[in-house]
């Protein structure tokens, strides 16, 4: 009995110090890095959550944007920074597609960070130029099944998120498709609305607002429930498409790797709180994110899905990484 209460006051010891930082957190501003330029929707979300966090934590949450290397350059930022918790990651989908390539990272993703919370998506769109021979995805597939060559499709770049669920699609449909890879939306989206290319495998935004003023022609978003933004465009359910296609560019909150737990705690419940929050909420929302919340564990096991179903994708259609 002597032996079992030194352990258990040795263990409850060791656990003090974390505790009391935890209960001390966050006693200086948070840095909340976006691997992305400022500007646009996602470093947009950020600034919105660092909003609330603010507010509710009593320090000044600062978003830091450092854009480059495909996210690795923010990600490594963070990966390597000490863990207190004052510095947290914006997340992006490349948290899992880097990893679905085999890319070889200054950090390893499963140790040096560690999950807090699945933040929002932004769903999957493919669309068409409004005088395509097509207006649904069956009129789509059965105009593309009568075809000899394959029916281009842009995405926003080689390797992205779009681009290995445009692979995905023509596979489960099989259909035959080109990719043509463009350097983001902008310039594939002039594309697409002039007919050089027929497709276009985007995100919700930016190419969902052609769609809602009548540039494009929508034909699916690969959602499971239809998003207010486009009300009449079917979802992957309604156009007819497995349910595996459902897809989305994620984005989670991410602490650098032996964050002590309380801390992720607290992060994963007033992360939590900001999406449940209606004004922060329908800010969020109108940009065309869907949220998720949920806990820390969670969001780990979507990274883990979605590294799993990307890496399949990728090696089906033997697409090369990002240059």
């Amino acid at each position: 009995m002597k032996r079992r209460h030194l352990l258990g006051s040795a263990a409850a010891l060791a656990l003090a110090p974390a505790v009391a930082r935890a209960q001390a957190f966050p006693d200086k501003a948070i840095r909340f890095v976006v691997p992305y330029a400022p500007g646009g929707a996602t470093d947009t979300s950020a600034r919105i959550a660092a909003e609330y966090l603010t507010a509710k934590l009593g320090q000044q949450v600062l978003v830091d944007n450092k854009p480059g290397g495909g996210t690795i350059i923010g990600t490594e930022i963070v990966a390597k920074a000490k863990p207190d918790g004052h510095t947290i990651l914006l997340a992006p989908g490349t948290i899992a597609t880097n990893t679905s390539f085999g890319l070889k990272l200054p950090y390893d993703p499963t140790k040096d960070l560690a999950p807090i919370i699945g933040f929002v998506d932004m769903p999957l769109l493919l669309a068409t130029n409004k005088e395509a021979p097509f207006k649904t995805m069956a009129e789509l597939i059965a105009y593309a099944k009568q075809q000899p060559a394959p029916i281009s499709y842009a995405s926003p770049g080689n390797a992205s998120i779009p681009h290995l669920w445009g692979e995905q699609f023509k596979s489960e449909v099989g259909i035959k498709l080109e990719h043509i890879g463009y350097k983001g939306s902008a310039d594939a989206l002039k594309d697409v609305l002039g007919g050089h290319v027929m497709l276009f495998s985007d995100t919700l935004l930016p190419t969902g607002l052609a769609v809602k003023d009548g540039r494009l022609r929508g034909l699916v978003v690969a959602a499971a429930k239809r998003v207010p933004m486009l009300p009449d465009v079917p979802t992957v359910k309604e156009a007819g498409l497995p349910a595996n296609l459902e897809g989305a560019v994620f984005f989670g909150v991410m602490v650098p790797g032996g964050t002590p737990e309380p801390i992720v705690a607290r992060l994963n419940a007033v992360f939590n709180e900001a999406i449940s929050d209606p004004a922060t909420n329908k800010k969020l929302a109108d940009l065309g994110f869907v949220l998720v919340g949920g806990s820390a564990a969670d969001y780990g096991k979507r990274i883990a899905v979605e590294t799993q179903k990307w890496r399949k994708v990728i090696k089906d259609s033997n697409i090369t990484p990002p240059a």
